[in-house]
């Protein structure tokens, strides 16, 4: 199954339809992390034939979860805006968290900043911010495929177009 991962739109959605569009024919499912979890309402309209999936954010006032546990083919990932992790000053606590509840992959957003964690096993992957990136210079997203293995690659929204960026 492939994903398309979100986080922080804050109400832009140009870049969000924009990857959308690009990965229509080739994804299965989107996620979303929080931090207008509404943009991604608006999205289920047009797109209706793909699997939606949401946390709430520090900026979301909604009854959604701010965090779950999500079955992807047959893969357990965490899904979790951020914000109550503190990870802004590191991603301990919900290497912790993973730890507690027993899944060794986690999505989380509300840095804007893209990151990839691996370690004994841990896969933790922060998409970045699809409308204000921080400390990088594009907005960018995931894709993931879940296989038996897993694989990931970035993409940052460029001026010429949408492109793949090397962790």
């Amino acid at each position: 199954m492939k994903v398309l991962v979100f986080s922080d739109s804050h109400a832009n959605i140009k870049n969000m339809k924009k990857a959308i569009n690009m990965f229509e024919n080739e994804i299965q499912a989107i996620i979303h992390l929080g931090d207008y979890v509404e943009d991604i309402e608006k999205c289920k309209k047009k797109y209706k034939d793909k699997l939606f999936l949401q946390v709430a954010g520090n900026n979301d006032f909604t009854n959604i979860p701010n965090e779950k546990i999500v079955d992807i083919n047959g893969h357990k990932v965490f899904l979790t805006h951020g914000h109550e992790y503190n990870v802004y000053f590191g991603i301990d606590r919900l290497y912790y968290r993973l730890n507690e509840i027993g899944v060794n992959i986690a999505l989380y957003g509300h840095t804007h900043k893209p990151l990839v964690f691996f370690e004994d096993d841990f896969l933790i992957l922060n998409p970045g911010s699809i409308s204000f990136p921080r400390g990088f210079s594009v907005c960018t997203f995931l894709i993931m495929e879940f296989l038996d293995d897993i694989s990931y690659k970035f993409y940052g929204i460029f001026e010429d177009g949408i492109k793949e960026i090397k962790q």
